[in-house]
């Protein structure tokens, strides 16, 4: 199948129809995500973003489907309620821009048309824009304040999980929440849009002391074997086996781009997640400790991560502080 944006689209409208239309309490279905930009490159493996609004409770969260090696479906599920007060969506990063500007494949009633014109209304207002960064700045800085006061519960995936959150923080101030594939690329990007260049590099010390591309590469077979182990029996769809190469052809592509460090964190993301499952085998567990010693990810190191995750808070919320005025 040659994958171009129409055949993707294509796709989407098809299952669409064939799956989805039928069930009477789907309210909406749309196309989110990268593929919904018209100008964005589509990458040699990708994922088809959907968002199926329903009413009631859905009956799962999130389902992926693959369509090819290439081409799988990511699919959100949530429950109407959630989009009732369309004015509390402009405070909301994740579906305050999702109605900003999607794909609509199928909708019952006037459903969209109501809510995206007025979530649109004021969107940019500064109230609005400074609540969608503190959905995210609030729970990174509870993240840093269990570690600093209990420093014994401090874990790579505590330490990431408050990274992305104090990220999206401030990348949500030039645009939508950013992705975990590329989360460090399309940080450093919106770095550059707020004139703030200097805070990639401190979001990069948050990850690590040593960022060195080759390790990234050494470490690849042992990341992908922790990834198989975990992707049968885990019930993170982040985790799915379709979702595999969709992440190691980013991780890839990144070394070979101009910020090669930012492959770093769609490997130690999934690879933390991976190895949080009980049916983790002792060889992945030792890999991975291996990996943290050599990037300053491991426990006698991680007092330093705790610390410059601090560092990017306090200029974070100096900034947010500065754009309430």
């Amino acid at each position: 199948m040659r994958t171009t944006r129409e055949t993707l689209l294509k796709l989407a409208k098809d299952y669409t129809e064939q799956k989805l239309v039928s069930d009477r309490n789907v309210t909406a279905v749309f196309l989110v995500g990268s593929v919904r930009a018209e100008t964005a490159p589509l990458p040699a493996v990708l994922d088809v973003d959907l968002l199926v609004i329903y009413n009631g409770e859905p009956p799962r969260e999130r389902e992926i489907i693959k369509l090819s090696n290439e081409v799988h479906l990511d699919i959100a599920f949530e429950p109407a309620r959630l989009y009732a007060q369309p004015r509390e969506l402009r405070g909301d990063p994740w579906r305050g821009w999702a109605m900003w500007d999607p794909q609509l494949l199928h909708e019952k009633g006037r459903f969209f048309e109501y809510t995206q014109a007025i979530v649109r209304s004021h969107f940019d207002e500064t109230e609005n824009l400074l609540n969608r960064c503190r959905k995210f700045s609030v729970p990174a800085r509870m993240g840093w304040n269990e570690m600093f006061f209990n420093p014994e519960t401090a874990t790579p995936l505590k330490i990431l999980s408050a990274a992305q959150n104090a990220a999206n923080a401030f990348a949500t101030l030039a645009g939508p929440p950013l992705t975990e594939r590329t989360l460090l690329s399309g940080f450093a990007a919106r770095a550059e849009t707020l004139q703030m260049p200097e805070m990639t590099g401190k979001l990069l010390n948050i990850l690590s002391g040593d960022l060195k591309p080759d390790l990234v590469k050494q470490a690849l077979p042992h990341w992908e074997q922790a990834f198989l182990s975990a992707a049968p029996g885990s019930p993170d769809a982040r985790l799915h086996p379709v979702r595999l190469k969709y992440y190691k052809t980013s991780i890839e592509s990144q070394l070979a781009g101009p910020l090669p460090a930012a492959a770093f964190w769609p490997l130690l993301h999934t690879w933390a997640l991976a190895l949080s499952l009980p049916m983790t085998p002792p060889e992945n567990q030792a890999d991975w400790d291996d990996f943290c010693h050599a990037i300053g990810l491991a426990p006698n190191r991680i007092a330093e991560r705790i610390d410059a995750l601090d560092a990017f808070l306090d200029t974070l919320e100096e900034t947010l502080e500065q754009k309430a005025g």
